[in-house]
């Protein structure tokens, strides 16, 4: 009889030991699959603050483009009424637009979306009183910051053929909403002058 009992107690011993290793098995593999959901969520967290930094960036530095070059319209042809004679090849020689958006030696431009920057006179009191920058190939995503903050910069706003600020009013916002998200990208025409 005692060997029987030693013969199942040592089964039971065995037995518990396997069951544990099991249940350390059990309790690794479970460990695994939460370092691995935790490590997902983590990438996925730092990919979107990426994307957003970088959005912002652009969206800075868009805006940054866009007052260079209103000032210096206003600075070199406003001034003395001039915008009637400038062309986007004179606003590109005159150097008016920065000299690293000018597309190699020719007299055209292209903005940080790869989209013509162009400049055409307008009238919007009294005859070439103004001036419009012509911005194209803005990304849905960026197109309302991009005008709300170039708003107080300018007379009128476009986003393609739609007015999302009428002349010397604020912009409509709900229009702005809904011309931006119309197509994947944008051209917005700034338009800026005498009477600000």
């Amino acid at each position: 009889m005692s060997v029987n009992f030693n013969s199942s107690a040592t089964r039971a011993a065995r037995s518990s030991r396997a069951g544990a290793r099991q249940d350390q098995r059990g309790f690794s593999m479970v460990a695994m699959l939460l370092s691995l959901v935790i490590g997902a969520i983590l990438v996925g967290v730092v990919y979107s603050q990426f994307g957003d930094s970088t959005r912002k960036a652009r969206i800075e530095n868009a805006q940054s483009e866009i007052a260079t070059m209103i000032a210096g319209s206003q600075k070199l042809y406003g001034n003395t009424n001039q915008y009637g004679a400038v062309t986007t090849a004179i606003a590109v020689r005159s150097g008016v637009v920065p000299a690293r958006l000018r597309v190699g030696t020719t007299t055209t431009a292209q903005n940080i979306y790869n989209g013509a920057i162009t400049f055409t006179p307008a009238t919007l009191t009294t005859t070439n009183d103004s001036m419009v920058l012509g911005y194209a190939a803005v990304r849905r995503e960026d197109c309302q910051d991009l005008v709300l903050g170039s708003d107080s910069l300018t007379r009128r706003i476009s986003v393609g053929a739609t007015d999302v600020k009428p002349a010397d009013a604020p912009v409509n916002i709900a229009t702005l909403a809904t011309a931006c998200d119309a197509a994947a990208s944008s051209a917005i025409n700034f338009t800026f002058g005498r009477g600000q």
